[in-house]
This record gives structure tokens, C-alpha cells and sequence, in this order.
């Protein structure tokens, strides 16, 4: 199919509309003209005219649900218009977060070579992604087989997801769970199944650990000479030999993890630590490992 809509003769803009309409759908289980409308300014018309043209060229990938008086997504989808894989849909929340921020996307050339090394991409079951994620926008709760590494067997758990996290390496989701009764973070990747039940009884606004922010301080390890410190000040935009970062309480853990800072981090070899944590005190409380 894929193939097939490559060689339709679809303008860049319409192309673009067509690929947000599917991701959307896909990965929310609906769609409505308005998410159309606002994201690329066009007119209602215009917007009923591109579900239209996608249904024709996609058929059996959505419907238009009556009740909900929105599209929703069929069981028989198949992506046209991008892979649905989770590195797609996490390159897709980089960027809309990057464009909170101000990020300008630009097409420049005379570019470099150059060669970017990332981690192995961990994988994920789709589903158990979409599923969550479309809990999320829902407001709904998901059952989840779940196993964890305290466990020898998978458990079934109830639980009401409120945000999606990326620590670098792996997938995780931030939900109540009946079970701890708490919020806590749960691994996609250790979840072999996940399906929408009922409205969510839990509100996101009680998960205080997600919603306060924490400073972690840091600086050059006190091993290191003057100048190699001032490098490393440098390296990592310190101002006055001091980085301050504000992290969500919950993701403390795996903020540290992603700056390699442990427990033991003022005995390392300060050639190999380089920096450590300054406000030990007040995150001791944080540690995963």
C-alpha cells in the first residue's frame, strides 16, 4: 500500500496532513477535523476533504464513529503513511516538545559527515504502546500482564496511566496502580499485554511525585586537577563550577542513571566520573540503584 500512495500525486502539504491524520488515529484511537484545523490552519472543508481523500486511499484503516461523532481507528489498520513503530512515535514527541521550547527545523546543506551513536533501541510491544498511550488521552484505566523482576511469574495488574516516559533506553509509563495502591512507574516492555477498561478514577493532579520538580546540582569530581575541571565546567555549561537541572521528583532516578552519577561516585576514578552529585543530601531519598 505503501508503495501505492508514493505514487500518488499528493502535494508535500497534503502529504504532511495525510501522515498527521494517520499517526493521530493510530496512536490516539481517533481523530476529529478540529486536530486538522488547528495544526495546520485550514478549513473545516479542507479538513473534511482530507478524511475523505485518506478513507479512499486507505480503506479499512478508519471509520466515523456516530456516538463519539469523531474517526476512530479500525481493527483492520494498516500504516500508509509511516512505520507505527515506537521510534517513529518517539521522534514525532521530540519534536513537538522541541517546538514548545522554540526549536526552529531548518533544511541546510554543505552539512558534515557525521555519525551519531545512540544506545540499541529497546524494544517495545506496539500495542502495549498504543494501547497506554491511548488510555492516556482517554482518561481510561488498562489491565496489564506485567512481569517484573522481583516476580518469577507475570502479574495481572489494574492500572490508570497519566504520561508516557522516555529514560534514554526504555519505555515507561507513570500510573496508579490498585495494586501498590500508589503511583509508580511501570516498563512497557515488561508488559506482554495491555487493554482499555473503564474510566479512570484516579486524577493525574494526586501524583505529587510527577508534578514537583527537584534541582539536582552538579559539578567537576574534587580529583580532578584546576584545568581539568575547568574543562569539564565548560563541557557541561556549569556556571561557577555548578550545573542545576530541575527534573519531575519521579524521574530523579533515571535522570541520574542518563548522567551516570551512582551512589559511589565521589570514589570512582575521577579521570572516568569526571562529574558528581552536589546536593547528595536532599536526593538521597531517589536512588534506584
Amino acid at each position: 500500500m505503501v508503495n501505492q500512495l508514493l505514487q500518488q500525486p499528493l502535494k508535500w502539504e497534503q502529504r504532511q496532513r495525510l501522515t498527521l491524520l494517520e499517526a493521530t488515529v493510530f496512536w490516539s484511537g481517533e481523530l476529529s477535523t478540529n486536530v486538522l484545523m488547528e495544526c495546520f490552519g485550514i478549513s473545516r472543508v479542507q479538513a473534511s476533504k482530507d478524511l475523505t481523500l485518506y478513507q479512499s486511499l486507505c480503506p479499512g484503516n478508519i471509520r466515523y464513529d456516530k456516538f463519539l461523532k469523531r474517526y476512530v481507528v479500525d481493527k483492520a489498520f494498516k500504516p500508509a503513511f509511516m512505520t507505527g513503530t515506537a521510534g517513529e512515535f518517539l521522534q514525532v514527541l521530540k519534536v513537538q516538545q522541541d517546538r514548545t521550547d522554540g526549536a526552529v527545523v531548518t533544511l541546510v546543506k554543505n552539512l558534515p559527515e557525521i555519525d551519531v551513536i545512540e544506545p540499541v533501541f529497546r524494544q517495545v510491544n506496539v500495542t502495549v504502546l498504543q494501547a497506554v498511550n491511548q488510555a492516556i488521552v482517554a482518561g481510561k484505566e488498562v489491565r496489564v500482564h506485567y512481569q517484573s523482576m522481583s516476580r518469577a511469574e507475570p502479574v495481572k495488574h489494574r492500572l490508570c496511566p497519566h504520561a508516557l516516559v522516555f529514560d534514554g533506553l526504555r519505555w515507561h509509563t507513570r500510573a496508579f496502580s490498585y495494586t501498590h495502591h500508589e503511583f509508580r512507574d511501570f516498563v512497557l516492555a515488561r508488559m506482554s499485554s495491555a487493554e482499555l477498561t473503564f474510566s479512570a478514577e484516579i486524577d493525574a493532579s494526586e501524583d505529587v511525585a510527577w508534578h514537583e520538580f527537584i534541582c539536582v546540582r552538579m559539578g567537576p569530581h574534587p580529583g580532578l586537577s584546576e584545568s581539568q575541571k575547568e574543562a569539564v565546567e565548560f563541557d557541561y555549561g556549569m556556571e561557577s563550577g555548578v550545573l542545576e537541572h530541575k527534573v519531575r521528583a519521579a524521574l530523579v532516578p533515571y535522570f541520574l542513571r542518563a548522567m551516570r552519577i551512582n551512589r559511589d561516585d565521589l570514589t570512582r576514578d575521577a579521570m572516568v566520573q569526571q562529574i558528581v552529585l552536589l546536593n547528595r543530601d536532599e536526593l538521597d531519598k531517589y536512588w534506584l540503584f
